[in-house]
């Protein structure tokens, strides 16, 4: 999930570039020099997210464009995990996201094939289909380690996954100033997803990860125009963990209803190359906390607001933060009401 709304440093960044005689062999192989980049990076983004610039590269023979981050020393992380993400995608021999064309690491800047297509509008049962094989394909990727970044990842059991990430979402809780009606929420809803792992304690054994996207929002899941595939980008936030976690995370992100999640689960089931009989329960368990995880991100945004004048962009990023959050809340309430009934 992207992080708070930043004001781009870029320009600032790339006055003095300094790169390295394979950054420049790099660029020089796309067709740039060192001035060229420096004019690109100047101009007008292509695109704008919450913490990138989309550059276009012109006179291009290849679609690449160059992803820069708008806090290089910040968002040093992000360059990483997506560098790593396309490298290992691009070996396995995956078409459905971008191929990596060049990371130059002293500024964090990635090049990457410029994907034709525009985001799914409506999730009918052929594209929930094509949406589910896709993620399986990614998800057949086999890893025996998890977390963040992919390459010092943490040996351990799915259980050992589960309570890191638990950990963590109580750490961000308890940065966070006290909001009384909705803290005490977040903490339930956390008990209680601890809980319902405990009670099936087989569901978390094994030490069977993969590579997942974690970001899976509609702007990140595009409908290529030349091959009519579905392609995911952004893989700023991936990493090795348990592919439960990424599916819990795209029916939050998507809003998907019952009806459209069982159709999902089962071609997505039909498709993976091993049976996972504890899927089911290891997704129950992940949809609270991934909701919780939004919350705490929604709210961390809302608390760092900076006391200034804020472009158009930025004010209809804080409206949908906003709507979010109460949507989210809501969603939750609901939940926790639902478990008191059980």
């Amino acid at each position: 999930m992207n992080e708070y709304y930043k004001p781009p440093e870029t320009k600032d960044s790339v006055k003095n570039l300094g790169l390295t005689e394979s950054e420049i062999k790099t660029i020089n192989d796309l067709g740039l020099t060192s001035e060229d980049l420096s004019k690109l990076l100047s101009g007008h983004p292509f695109a704008e997210g919450s913490s990138a610039l989309i550059f276009e590269l012109p006179n291009s023979e290849q679609r690449v464009i160059a992803k820069v981050w708008k806090n290089p020393k910040q968002d040093v992380d992000r360059a990483k995990h997506e560098n790593v993400a396309l490298r290992l995608l691009r070996v396995r021999g995956f078409e459905e996201t971008p191929r990596l064309m060049g990371y130059l690491k002293s500024t964090n800047i990635i090049f990457e094939e410029e994907i034709e297509g525009s985001p799914i509008d409506i999730f009918d049962k052929i594209t929930i289909a094509q949406l589910a094989e896709t993620i399986a394909k990614i998800h057949s990727i086999e890893l025996h380690a998890y977390g963040k970044p992919l390459t010092q990842r943490k040996k351990g059991t799915q259980k050992d996954c589960l309570n890191d990430g638990i950990d963590k979402l109580r750490e961000s809780l308890s940065s966070l100033p006290n909001f009384p009606e909705i803290t005490p929420l977040i903490e339930q809803a956390i008990d209680q997803a601890k809980n319902e792992a405990e009670e099936k304690a087989d569901t978390f054994q094994n030490n069977n990860f993969t590579l997942i996207h974690f970001d899976l929002n509609r702007n990140n899941i595009l409908r290529s125009k030349n091959s009519g595939k579905i392609i995911f980008i952004d893989w700023a936030q991936a990493s090795a963990g348990d592919s439960a976690m990424d599916i819990a995370k795209l029916f939050l992100k998507l809003n998907f209803n019952d009806e459209q999640r069982e159709e999902f689960l089962v071609e997505y089931e039909k498709r993976l190359p091993k049976k996972d009989k504890y899927f089911k329960d290891r997704l129950s368990v992940y949809e609270t906390l991934v909701l919780v995880n939004s919350i705490l991100w929604r709210l961390r945004v809302l608390n760092n607001i900076p006391n200034q004048e804020h472009s158009t962009t930025e004010e209809q990023f804080y409206i949908r933060v906003r709507n979010g959050l109460n949507e989210e809340l809501d969603s939750l309430r609901t939940f926790l009401s639902n478990t008191y009934e059980k």
